[in-house]
């Protein structure tokens, strides 16, 4: 009968369980390993805890886990009442007693033998629970709770968050024309309006290209293309650099074009005839540049109506060739 009850009572001791190192990964399949009263769990052979907390928030495996803890809870009552039991005639005999009353430790281990098959069929549950987690990870059940709240939170961000400024040379594509004139003459420079509905701002915000000024088109008072018109010096070698200069600074800005064709021809290479085949259009050519996360620019050389100019024309779409 003794070595029956100190049977009864090793049974009765609640398992001590490994600390899990780290929280369980919801997004990756679990594995369950069960021993005869108690289950652990792992994720790449590695122990994982708070995975009862998790697999509840799952809808699939949901219901496992909450027959899987009415069990366990119903289990561990039962265990205790059992172990109760026993430790009645126990306490009797430690005190001494002559006669200890070992039918309630008899009745106490057959308590504990019904809460057996509770707690199996509590790790049993759980044992579902895990198995409808990784159907929906890797079975193509769909996607586990994780996945779904953050494909819904990208979701939403993409709804609501306004787009990006897309910004010429510190002039706002869709900025309302005095919007326009603020940061013209915030800058320093002056504003001026035409009558064909172009203004002119004598520089740029940014001032990134030497000599630059500025005209601007709006389209139902909304900045829609923004063209930079650049002097460069009445000789052939002060014009050469001011192109190189206005060209490398494109560079800098935008990385290397995407399109670029100019033409010399050779009867225009003499330092004295160069700005003559610019003005009559001999000297022709264009670059342009179409970045993802900037506007579309092309670089021009224009020769007609004189002065000769160079011209850099931003907009928010594809370029204007």
């Amino acid at each position: 009968m003794k070595a029956m009850t100190w049977m009864a009572v090793a049974l009765a001791l609640p398992g001590l369980g490994c600390v899990a190192p780290r929280k369980m990964d919801p997004t990756r399949p679990l594995e369950l390993h069960t021993g005869l009263f108690d289950a652990r769990y792992t994720q790449d052979g590695e122990a994982v805890g708070g995975v009862q907390e998790w697999l509840a928030k799952e809808p699939e495996a949901a219901p496992h886990v909450s027959r899987a803890q009415a069990l366990s809870l119903l289990g561990s009552l039962v265990a205790s009442g059992g172990g109760g039991l026993i430790g009645w005639p126990l306490g009797q005999e430690l005190a001494g007693e002559r006669d200890p009353m070992w039918p309630l430790a008899g009745a106490g281990a057959a308590v504990i033998a019904v809460s057996i098959p509770l707690m199996i069929w509590s790790i049993s549950s759980m044992d579902s629970a895990v198995e409808a987690h990784n159907r929906l990870i890797v079975g193509g059940g769909g996607q586990s709770a994780a996945p779904k709240r953050a494909a819904a939170k990208t979701e939403r961000a993409g709804r609501v968050a306004p787009p990006a400024r897309l910004e010429a040379f510190g002039f706002v594509f869709g900025a309302a024309r005095s919007t326009a004139l603020a940061a013209c003459q915030e800058a320093g420079h002056t504003w001026s309006e035409e009558e064909d509905g172009v203004a002119r701002c004598s520089g740029t915000p940014t001032e990134s290209i030497d000599g630059a000024s500025a005209e601007l088109t709006f389209e139902d008072d909304g900045l829609s293309a923004v063209e930079l018109v650049i002097h460069p010096p009445e000789d052939a070698q002060g014009w050469a650099t001011s192109f190189r200069a206005t060209e490398t600074a494109l560079i800098r800005l935008f990385g290397k074009s995407a399109q670029r064709s100019f033409v010399i021809p050779d009867e225009c290479k003499a330092a004295e005839l160069f700005l003559g085949c610019v003005a009559d259009g001999r000297v022709t050519g264009s670059a342009s540049w179409a970045p993802d996360d900037g506007p579309s620019v092309v670089l021009s050389i224009i020769g007609s109506p004189p002065p000769s100019t160079l011209r850099v024309r931003l907009t928010p779409g594809l370029p204007e060739m």
